[in-house]
């Protein structure tokens, strides 16, 4: 039953499939019911197996329900007033009215409805009511039913030439006093008639019989009754007959007659379906169809006759049946144009603008005061949602149309649609039929598996459909008083009692949700009764908001124990049960109907989330059910749910703990955030130790979780839910916290020193630290994806939440591993590093024991499969533990199967500073020598320095024996040159250690230095920041340390050089190969270094004249600095800018910049400092005014250099 929308779930179809005997052109046939219809508009047969939109659509599973239906209807209690309820909302409800005779379901049980059509009624004018097959007709008192068995009255049928349609029927109601008669109309207008029924017990021989006037090829459409005696029957050649029961000799007698022409002729296209005799048969080559698809009795005439209102294919027949015997065709029109575009205007995009493609056909009609109701169909458009859910894309249409008549003009008043369609694949055997209930306020139309309520005056629609594909409809009973609609099928009569307040009360445009609701509440309800015949279900075109409203209001209804769908229960183990096959049955009934494509995932994930919200409470209240057995002394839930519905102010419950379980089980989510501080305060409150209840802090906390995560991942599919969440409760961050902490509290208590009993090793809750661990990663990682998805992209701050997450987890992984590995969970330690393929933390778990040499490891069996299983992603790791760890002893160990591994992890992750072991090993000597080279470059240690040039330089000169190896000069220089400046540090260490002969005793590093500066460095005692500086190279080098370019230079140029001339020129050499300086600075250090060599010397000394010759003047110059320094470097070729510098050049210091570029950790002040010392520099080269001297000294170096080379 669904309450709303315009038309049902899609269903299977066999329009147009040609039945046994179906004639070769298309005959409507219409009438009480017809088992030989053939109209195009069949009523859908459902399969008898239904397809599922999923695999594993159903959710009712051992695991989160009982199976089966069997348990939620014991528990129901669908008896309201001694009544058996099938359905119930607001505007009606469904009830068991009468059994069939035992006879009647006898044949009906194992009949089959599409060889063998059957048609029925239900006749409360009579009192009685019908079942016809094509050989025998049925007839009881329904009303006796009720009271015992009835009796049930047996007729043989007029026979039909082809023996396979049910005649037409009627049924004679005479008074109280006397059981009715009866009339049957064959197809072939053989007519039947018993003066009463009761005739029915002894054989039904005793019948008076005649024929109808009617031409071969000539069929009976319909028999509907005007009074008493009279009615009357229509034919596929549009003849209309009268059958009038007359008394005669004390008997009645029926005749029957043509009706007579009329008095005042019509046009033409009035009279072209009825003018000619009941000779003429249908035309083929007029076109025009002069089928009589219904009948329909309107108003009283003002002679006392009747109207009668005759629907003929498109068009309407309006006739007058006098009270003297002669009838009178009034009017006629065509309303196929003016229902077209009414059924456009309404049904806007569903409506095809072709006329040919919509396919309209009129199918039955009724009168209402002054208006005509018409029972329409159309084709619906074929699109591709329908194709996929139904496997049949066309499909039928139907709706009610009001139509007004006035001066032979018809309008259409409203068009509204009827919850009902077919497809391709449907085909019951039976042509719907309408019936006004209430005096026309509802139209039910009836169809063959449903029966369809539309109001007039209201958007209200509802629909009965049979959940067998062994039953059907056979008849619809509409009381005079407006009592209960009677409802015939093949298992029995019910009863549909309307409340016709609630019904024009209705509104559909805020009222729709309400009503999804309400059919999904009896889904849930009435959908587990094995005895209901009815099945629920929704029209694929609901509306999507209120399909999602109604579903998300029905499930939390059910999480808040609603007594509209969840029935009191002391029981709360069977209440939790019960509410979770509410649930079940829910998704079950969304998915029956391919409704779930039509929720968005927020809604589905709602819908989801309720129901393992309602399982982990489930499981909850099973686990403190067991702990309530042993008679606990404390109990860390029962503290947590008081904290939290006192916090709620929802504390005022006598049994607190049931109330939480009964209507806040919503909530579970933020209760277990209260269960570590609960178990805290139990703690502090009794003055016991805090491992005392760990055990069920754990254990509420882990079902709950484990309980929703578990049932999370088993219904995925059920209730197509893509993963990641959206905001998952399961991880929101306050959960996270609660899980760590009680980890973290689990860990410390086992990890006491006094708790050394191994028993409790065995015991919790050290045994619950795997599970806890387990969890936590879960819902971390559900985390870490619900804020890497393109949905929380839009999220401000979900990047920056998602990143810290992230690092905490990587810090957190390790931790928690070790955890389990020292408290005795190796193997979960291992599971979990496995299962987050933290291989990392594989890596470091093989290493926690013995380590060198790696047979000796006891995870070396491991290892080994790691690297056949997972291959780069841990031997990457792997080789990274053996870095970080300084165990490359053991890296190198590994035997030949590690080669590729190591190759391109060295590949992927450069690392000269260990690559060229791996490269001399492999005797790789190119490659060795290259990042020997480089490192040696960078490295800050002398002797490691000097090492790896050393090695570096024979790997070098080794890959020269190789076949094609060809000779790298400039690798070979840059050995050499970076050989050169170890022999540089190597030099001045023996100088400065040479300081320290004379002092005896053992001394502290400062004072060393204080000591080699007094005695190599004097001339410093003026420039206390350079002296800083310089003592800072000096303890570098006495700790072993190399120096760069730049330090080196300083230490050669600032100490005194008394005996070490050379080391000026030195200087200016390890600066002129230095490649990585910037520009600038490699400038400033060239002027630094002259300015140093100009201001060696004492100049006025050295310049004064007087009494000297000139001889002793030049070798007064040859003593100096600048010629020694001009003697070192003229020979060079290579001579880059500032490898020579004027003396006024060489007046300009580094700047601020340069220095803070140099030394970037020191201070203004200290930057300052260093400037004055420069500047003092400065100003004592700028006194000595040296640009004569410069020139001469460079000349006479020259002279002497070109003079030893030529000797």
């Amino acid at each position: 039953m669904a309450t709303f929308s315009p038309s049902p779930a899609p269903r299977r179809s066999t329009r147009n499939r040609a039945t046994a005997a179906s004639p070769p052109r298309r005959i409507k046939v219409t009438g009480n019911v017809s088992s030989a219809t053939t109209s195009r508009r069949a009523t859908p047969v459902r399969q008898f197996e239904r397809t599922r939109p999923t695999d594993n659509a159903s959710v009712l599973s051992g695991m989160d329900v009982d199976e089966g239906g069997s348990t939620l209807s014991e528990r129901i209690n669908l008896r309201t007033g001694g009544e058996t309820l099938f359905a119930k909302s607001d505007q009606l409800a469904v009830s068991f009215h009468a059994p069939l005779p035992l006879e009647v379901k006898q044949v009906l049980k194992n009949a089959d409805f599409f060889r063998e059509p059957y048609t029925g009624d239900v006749d409360t004018v009579a009192g009685f009511a019908l079942v016809a097959s094509a050989r025998t007709c049925f007839v009881w008192q329904y009303a006796q039913a009720l009271k015992g068995t009835p009796t049930c009255y047996i007729f043989a049928c007029p026979r039909d030439p082809e023996q396979q349609h049910p005649p037409f029927h009627a049924l004679i109601p005479y008074t109280t006093a006397r059981e009715p008669g009866l009339i049957l109309l064959s197809h072939d207008g053989t007519v039947r008639y018993w003066d009463s029924i009761g005739i029915g017990l002894a054989g039904g021989d005793h019948y008076a019989t005649t024929k109808l006037d009617i031409s071969a090829g000539e069929s009976v459409t319909n028999l509907v009754r005007s009074d008493s005696q009279t009615y009357v029957a229509s034919t596929t050649a549009g003849n209309l007959f009268r059958l009038t029961l007359t008394l005669s000799g004390g008997q009645h007698q029926l005749t029957s007659r043509l009706f007579a022409r009329p008095s005042q002729p019509l046009s033409l296209s009035r009279l072209l379906p009825s003018i000619f005799s009941s000779a003429a048969t249908p035309s083929v080559s007029t076109g025009v169809s002069r089928n009589i698809s219904a009948l329909a009795f309107g108003a009283r005439t003002p002679t006392g006759g009747k109207e009668i209102w005759a629907l003929v294919d498109t068009r309407v027949q309006r006739w007058s049946m006098s009270p003297e015997g002669w009838e009178e065709l009034l009017s006629e029109g065509d309303i196929s144009g003016i229902l077209s575009s009414a059924i456009r205007t309404t049904f806007g995009a569903r409506v095809d603008e072709d006329d040919k493609q919509v396919d309209l056909e009129l199918l039955d009609l009724a009168v209402d005061d002054d208006k005509l109701v018409v029972l329409l169909s159309y084709a619906g458009i074929e699109d591709e949602s329908s194709m996929a859910l139904d496997g049949m894309a066309v499909r039928r249409i139907y709706a009610l149309a009001h139509i007004s008549f006035l001066n032979d003009d018809f309008k259409v008043l409203t068009v509204r649609s009827v919850p009902y369609q077919s497809t391709f694949s449907s085909g019951a055997p039976m042509h719907p039929r309408i019936k006004l209930v209430m005096d026309g306020a509802l139209i039910s139309v009836q169809f063959g598996d449903a029966v369809a309520l539309c109001a007039r005056d209201v958007d209200y629609r509802e629909r009965l459909e049979l959940k067998a594909a062994t039953d059907r409809t056979l008849g619809v009973g509409v009381s005079q008083d407006d009592g209960p609609l009677l409802v015939l099928t093949a298992a029995m009569m019910m009863k549909v009692t309307i409340n016709l307040d609630k019904v024009l009360a209705y509104d559909f445009e805020h009222g729709e949700a309400k009503l999804v609701k309400s059919a999904m509440t009896q889904a849930i309800l009435f959908g587990g009764l094995p005895e209901n015949p009815l099945q629920f279900s929704l029209p694929p075109d609901v509306d999507e908001e209120s399909l999602m409203q109604g579903a998300e209001q029905l499930s939390q209804a059910v999480l808040e124990s609603d007594p509209e769908v969840v029935q009191k229960n002391h029981d709360l183990t069977a209440q939790l049960t019960e509410r979770k096959e509410r649930l079940s049955w829910l998704i079950r009934f969304i998915n029956d109907n391919a409704a779930l494509v039509k929720m968005s995932h927020q809604s589905r994930q709602k819908l989801a989330t309720d129901a393992e919200k309602l399982f982990a409470s489930y499981q909850l209240w099973t686990r403190h059910n067991e702990l309530l057995a042993t008679n606990p002394t404390h109990s860390v839930l029962n503290d947590a749910v008081y904290a939290y519905m006192e916090e709620i102010g929802q504390g005022h419950y006598e049994d607190v703990m049931r109330a939480f379980f009964r209507f806040r089980v919503a909530d579970i989510g933020l209760l277990i955030r209260k269960i570590g501080e609960a178990a805290a305060q139990a703690a502090r409150l009794t003055g016991r130790d805090m491992i005392e209840f760990l055990p069920e802090a754990n254990r509420a906390l882990l079902t709950v979780l484990d309980s929703a995560l578990d049932y999370r991942e088993y219904n995925l599919g059920v209730y197509g839910v893509e993963l990641p969440m959206i905001k998952p409760w399961t991880s929101r961050p306050a959960v996270v916290d609660v899980l760590l902490g009680l980890f973290d509290a689990t860990a410390k208590a086992v990890d006491v020193p006094s708790r050394e009993n191994e028993a409790n090793r065995n015991a919790e809750p050290n045994t619950q630290l795997p599970e806890l661990a387990a969890t936590l990663f879960a819902c971390i990682q559900e985390r870490l994806d619900w804020l890497g998805s393109p949905v929380a992209a839009s999220e401000p701050g979900a990047e920056r939440d998602r990143d810290e997450l992230a690092k905490k987890f990587d810090m957190l992984r390790p931790e928690v591993l070790e955890t389990l590995r020292r408290n005795g969970h190796a193997g979960a330690a291992f599971s979990l590093a496995e299962k987050y393929r933290d291989f990392a933390g594989l890596a470091a778990l093989c290493h926690r024991e013995n380590i060198y040499p790696p047979q000796d490891n006891p995870n070396a069996l491991r290892i080994q499969a790691y690297t056949e299983r997972f291959k780069d992603e841990f031997t990457t790791e792997l080789y990274r533990w053996y870095i970080q760890h300084g165990e490359l002893r053991v890296m190198f160990s590994h035997d030949d199967s590690h080669r590729a591994y190591m190759d391109r992890f060295f590949d992927e992750n450069p690392n000269t500073s260990i690559s060229w072991i791996d490269d001399l090993g492999k005797a790789r000597y190119g490659a060795a020598a290259t990042s020997l080279l480089k490192e040696a470059e960078q490295s800050s240690n002398l002797e490691a320095k000097h090492l790896m040039l050393s090695v570096g330089k024979l790997s070098h000169l080794a890959q020269l024996h190789e076949a094609n190896a060809t000779v790298d000069n400039a690798v070979l220089d840059a050995f050499h040159d970076e050989l050169d400046f170890v022999s540089v540090h190597e030099a001045l260490l023996q100088e400065f250690k040479s300081a320290l002969a004379t002092v005896r005793g053992r001394q502290s590093l400062d004072k060393q230095i204080d000591i080699i500066v007094k005695a190599t460095a004097s001339k410093l005692s003026d420039r206390k920041a350079l002296t800083q500086i310089f003592k800072d190279f000096v303890r570098a080098l006495l700790q072993g340390r190399a120096l760069s370019i730049e330090d080196a230079i300083d230490v050669l140029t600032l100490k005194d050089n008394t005996t070490s001339l050379e080391d000026y020129a030195t200087a200016l050499q390890l600066l002129a190969r230095s490649k990585d300086l910037p520009e600038t600075r490699k400038a400033s250090a060239f002027r630094t270094i002259w300015r140093r060599i100009y201001i060696h010397d004492d100049w006025d000394s050295i310049r004064r004249t007087a009494n000297i010759s000139d001889a002793e003047l030049n070798a007064r110059f040859r003593s100096t600095a600048l010629y020694r320094t001009f003697c070192s470097i003229l020979p060079s070729e290579h001579r880059p800018p500032g490898f020579e510098t004027l003396p006024d050049v060489a007046l300009m210091t580094p700047t601020l910049s340069e220095i803070a570029s140099r030394w970037p950790g020191l201070s203004q002040e200290q930057i300052e400092a260093l400037v004055q010392d420069y500047n003092l520099e400065c100003d004592q080269l700028g006194e000595l005014d040296l640009n004569d001297v410069y020139h001469r000294v460079r000349e006479l170096a020259l002279h002497d250099v070109v003079w030893q080379a030529e000797a």
